[in-house]
Order: structure tokens, then C-alpha cells, then sequence
């Protein structure tokens, strides 16, 4: 995408843009995950439990953040098919309209 395409409106900017999103959206799914993985063991030692490490409860944060990091994945896959329905429609209807125009 170059400059002048900001003011052309021909091309969107929001496809461009989610896919930022995404990667900022995973890098935060990432520090959640293990910041939930260390509050698992701090709760652990918190309940009485003798302290140390929870095995269970980081088990369920990576699971937990693997789910979140697929869901996320899907929310930014649909946004991006809907922008790319769009265009693919704005192509068929200047295909349509180099077809009437020939005849």
C-alpha cells in the first residue's frame, strides 16, 4: 500500500490494520497466559497449599491461552473476510460494467 492510497479510498487500510491488531492482540494473549500461569502458583501458596508450583493451574492457563489465541485468530480472520467482500464485489461490478459497456 503506498501514501496517495490513504486519500484514493480505493483500497482499504483496515485489513492492513488487523493484521497489526492481531500481533498486538497475541503478544497480550502471551503475557496474560503467563502472568496467569504465576498467579496459578501464587494462589497455590496462598490456599494453604505448601506454595510452589500448581501444575493444574498452569496446565489450565496454557490451555486457557491456546483457546484465547485461536479465538483470536477467528475474530481477525471474519473482519478481514469482511473488508475482502468488499473489494471482491467492487471487482465484479467493474467487470459488470466493462461487460455492458462492450455491448
Amino acid at each position: 500500500m503506498k501514501f496517495p492510497d490513504l486519500f484514493d479510498f480505493n483500497k482499504f487500510v483496515a485489513p492492513v490494520l488487523i493484521k497489526v491488531i492481531y500481533w498486538i492482540g497475541l503478544v497480550l494473549i502471551v503475557l496474560l497466559t503467563l502472568s496467569f500461569i504465576a498467579g496459578a502458583s501464587l494462589f497455590s501458596s496462598y490456599l494453604g497449599g505448601g506454595g510452589g508450583f500448581s501444575v493444574g493451574g498452569a496446565l489450565f492457563s496454557l490451555i486457557g491461552g491456546a483457546f484465547a489465541a485461536l479465538l483470536w485468530r477467528v475474530v481477525c480472520e471474519l473482519w478481514i473476510v469482511t473488508f475482502s467482500i468488499n473489494e471482491r464485489l467492487g471487482t465484479l461490478v467493474e467487470l459488470k460494467q466493462a461487460e455492458i459497456a462492450k455491448v
